[in-house]
C-alpha cells in the first residue's frame, strides 16, 4: 500500500526531495574540475599558501623591524668600501639572519605552525635571493657601484630582506 502511494505521488509530480525526481541522471560537477584526479581538486580547493591582507598594525611594526635592517644593512655595505670588502664581521649575514627570525616570528604569530612558517620563510629567501641575484648581475655593483652600494652581497641582501618583508607581512 505504502508502495503503490509513493508511485501514484511520483506519477503526480508530488515528489519531497527534488534528487528521487532525477534519480536515473548522474549530477554534473558544475566547477569543471570532474577530469581531475581527487588529490588535485583538494588542493586547488585547500591551498597550501594563501594571501591576506594586513591590518595597519602589524604593517607599521614589520615595516620599522625591517627598515631598520635594511638601513643598517645598506649602511654596513656603503661604510664597507673605505675599510675593505673583508675586513670585518659578516654583517650582512646577521642580518640576514635576524630577518629569518622576525620572519619565523611574525608568521608564527598569526597561528601558523612552525614548519608551514619555515617552509614559507625559506621560499621568501629563495625568491628574494633569486630576483637580488638577476638584478645585481645585470648592474655589477662591483664594477660600477650604485647609490653608494658597492658589494653585491649587499645588494642582494637588501631584495631579501625586502621579499622577507613582504612573504611574513601577506602570506598566511
Amino acid at each position: 500500500m505504502l508502495l503503490m502511494q509513493s508511485l501514484s505521488q511520483r506519477r503526480a509530480g508530488k515528489v519531497v526531495s527534488s534528487s528521487i525526481r532525477y534519480a536515473d541522471v548522474k549530477p554534473v560537477n558544475a566547477s569543471g574540475m570532474g577530469s581531475m584526479p581527487r588529490w588535485l581538486q583538494t588542493t586547488v580547493k585547500n591551498p597550501l599558501v594563501s594571501f591576506e591582507t594586513p591590518n595597519t598594525g602589524d604593517l607599521g611594526i614589520q615595516a620599522g623591524v625591517y627598515g631598520a635592517l635594511m638601513v643598517l644593512n645598506y649602511v654596513n655595505g656603503a661604510s664597507a668600501s673605505s675599510i675593505g670588502p673583508y675586513a670585518g664581521a659578516d654583517v650582512p649575514g646577521l642580518i640576514l639572519a635576524t630577518s629569518f627570525g622576525a620572519s619565523l616570528y611574525f608568521i608564527t604569530r598569526k597561528n601558523i605552525k612552525l614548519g608551514k612558517a619555515t617552509v614559507i620563510t625559506i621560499g621568501g629567501l629563495v625568491a628574494g635571493a633569486a630576483v637580488g641575484s638577476v638584478v645585481e648581475n645585470w648592474l655589477q655593483v662591483d664594477i660600477v657601484p650604485f647609490l653608494g652600494i658597492y658589494s653585491p652581497a649587499v645588494l642582494v641582501s637588501e631584495f631579501i630582506l625586502f621579499s622577507q618583508f613582504l612573504v611574513s607581512l601577506y602570506l598566511r
